[in-house]
């Protein structure tokens, strides 16, 4: 049985090749990036951390533009 891993929320930005995930300061999950990227299919992606939800926010609400 395989288990579910838990993928913070994230953005992907495709013509860059880039996944940002929202990470708050105080989770050092930081590490489990190539994981999350494997699970999303994407390994030849650059993974990001971004720590200010407020800031994740307006890049997800500029993406939907």
């Amino acid at each position: 049985m395989k288990t579910s891993i838990k993928i913070p929320p994230h953005l992907v930005i495709e013509p860059s090749k880039e996944v940002i995930f929202y990470i708050p300061k105080k989770s050092d999950a930081a590490q489990e990036i190539s994981v999350w990227l494997k699970e999303l299919n994407l390994p030849d992606y650059k993974g990001m951390v971004m720590n200010s939800k407020c800031m994740f926010n307006r890049l997800k609400n500029k993406q939907c533009d």
